[in-house]
């Protein structure tokens, strides 16, 4: 038989206030043994595992569960981390991938150090929003230091001229962004 999800009409943030103590310091445990993250970020991860299912329970969806509660909260919680963790190592290889962009692309000459980082930060966070096209262009030729005719070969282009043009409107594309980015920030 199933486990039904009980939760009281009345007081019912002392319930879930109740929950969350009861199982966090396990979870917390468990995700720093299995995982190795920090401790703040197990307790965030149950935190949201939590919210989750309060508002699953909202909406009726946890009228019945298939599994016990410590069960389903350690297993939104393992799905937190995982989802938190693919993040991280995405902006990790975002952070590696511009360091080889050239000074003279990024326009980053003359600044002191702080200055080409917050710069280049601008520039990783605003190339995500490129169509992915634009990105594949400028990742071809900036980072893997292909030439025109490679990028051109890459991206199924006619020949190194048409790489040529679309790798310019992809930069000024990327420069536009990154100026009303700064412009936002004055």
């Amino acid at each position: 038989m199933e486990p039904t999800l009980q939760i009281p009409a009345t007081a019912p943030h002392t319930w879930y206030r109740a929950l969350y103590t009861e199982h966090r310091d396990a979870f917390v445990k468990w995700a720093q043994q299995h995982y190795g993250v920090r401790e703040e970020e197990a307790r965030d991860a149950f935190q949201e595992a939590v919210i989750v299912l309060y508002r699953k329970a909202q909406g009726d969806d946890l009228s019945r569960l298939e599994c016990s509660m410590r069960t389903y909260l350690f297993a939104v919680g393992r799905n937190q981390l995982l989802t938190r963790m693919r993040v991280l190592r995405r902006q990790e290889a975002l952070n590696e991938e511009f360091h080889g962009i050239p000074d003279e692309a990024l326009a980053t000459k003359g600044m002191d150090e702080q200055e080409k980082e917050a710069t280049a930060e601008l520039v990783r966070q605003r190339l995500a929003e490129l169509k992915p096209d634009d990105r594949r262009v400028l990742e071809l030729y900036y980072l893997e230091g292909k030439d025109m005719d490679a990028v051109a070969e890459a991206l199924g282009l006619k020949n190194r001229n048409v790489a040529k043009k679309k790798k310019h409107f992809a930069l000024q594309r990327l420069i536009a962004l990154v100026r009303s980015a700064k412009m936002l920030l004055l």
